[in-house]
């Protein structure tokens, strides 16, 4: 995967939308037809597509307006269609009506009194379906966020002074809900919107959503207290919050909350989520005693190195939309509003290969 870096003007949002589509033009579209082409693949039929850019062309001017005219400066910047944008940033909520096992990412964040909170996640993808991602920086006035993302959508792991966000696909028995606000712009609109924790609590509990994820956000260590994280786990049947056992919070691709596990849906269906979790809860004491981001991989990794199950790498055979691997490896530095990143598992995330967002 090449990763793009764009850093937009300050402006209105539509004229941000605009040199953000600008400069990944060609990415861009060729994004939108790999994912319309994996999507008919997938088993998605057209109505099904539809129903959800219809929807989301709805829903986002609704509770995220801001979001929408940066989305029509998109149209006009890169030339795409809204149906192009539409079917990029919605692409969980589409990918919903497949029956075909959804799994990536791997997720943790390391807590403790006095100290900065260290995180890591893996975005785990098809190689297919991402040739190039984009590291996105927008100033807001107010804020500067930066955000790792699949080119032509507005966000998907990302950070800004004083919060940040990683984010995991889940599958749950009320996905296919007939309207919300996808998953990745629900992302932004906590990103651009939430000073701490708690405020990006109250913005997921007031936005409705048809497909499941949970996002992880961590706030850094305030006057106020020490560094705090917890994962909103969402559903079209409702939010929960799950937050660190002991210091450390570890989420991969099922729910955690009790209640919102009875309905979890292809959790062991050709996944790894589970093994992924376990081998990072199993890594806790070596998580909790490290600082640095070079450190923190070491310690995801455990003494399996290359060969831990966060380390994903495409299944020899296996059919063309399930070949998962480890695309990126991103740590998010919530004190400096920054993102240190590895194209890769966290086995790579060595100083010769790290890359810093700031």
């Amino acid at each position: 995967m090449r990763v793009i870096e764009v850093r937009l003007p300050e402006g209105p949002a539509r004229q941000r939308g605009a040199a953000y589509g600008r400069t990944v033009s060609n990415e861009l579209r060729n994004s939108a037809r790999l994912y319309a082409g994996a999507f008919r693949d997938l088993g998605v039929g057209d109505a099904d597509v539809d129903r959800v850019v219809a929807a989301s062309a709805e829903t986002i001017p609704e509770y995220a307006p801001e979001l929408w005219q940066e989305l029509q400066g998109l149209v006009e910047g890169s030339g795409a269609s809204m149906r192009d944008l539409l079917l990029l940033n919605a692409r969980t909520e589409i990918l919903a009506y497949s029956d075909a096992p959804q799994t990536e990412c791997s997720t943790v964040v390391a807590l403790g009194p006095g100290r900065a909170p260290s995180t890591m996640q893996t975005w785990d993808w098809q190689a297919e379906l991402a040739p190039t991602g984009t590291m996105l920086e927008i100033p807001l006035g107010h804020r500067v966020v930066r955000t790792f993302t699949e080119t032509g959508m507005l966000g998907k792991i990302g950070v800004t002074h004083g919060l940040g966000v990683h984010f995991n696909i889940l599958n749950h028995a009320s996905d296919r809900g007939d309207a919300g606000v996808p998953v990745h712009v629900l992302m932004r609109m906590i990103l651009d919107r939430a000073e701490t924790v708690d405020e990006a609590i109250e913005i997921a509990r007031a936005t409705p959503v048809s497909a499941s994820t949970v996002l992880t956000v961590v706030q850094p260590q305030s006057n106020l207290g020490d560094a705090h994280a917890v994962s909103i786990e969402l559903s079209p049947a409702g939010v929960a919050v799950v937050g660190p056992d002991d210091g450390l919070l570890a989420h991969t691709n099922h729910f955690l909350d009790p209640a919102l596990a009875e309905g979890e849906a292809r959790a062991e269906e050709g996944s790894t989520t589970k093994p992924r979790y376990r081998h990072t809860v199993d890594q806790r004491d070596a998580l909790l005693a490290v600082r640095d981001p070079y450190a923190m991989a070491e310690a995801f990794c455990g003494s399996a190195g290359d060969d831990a199950p966060v380390c994903m790498r495409p299944k020899p055979g296996a059919p063309r939309y399930e070949r998962w691997e480890s695309l990126i490896t991103i740590a998010l530095d919530v004190e400096a509003a920054a993102m240190d990143w590895a194209v890769g598992p966290p086995s790579g995330f060595t100083p010769d290969r790290v890359a810093r967002f700031e």
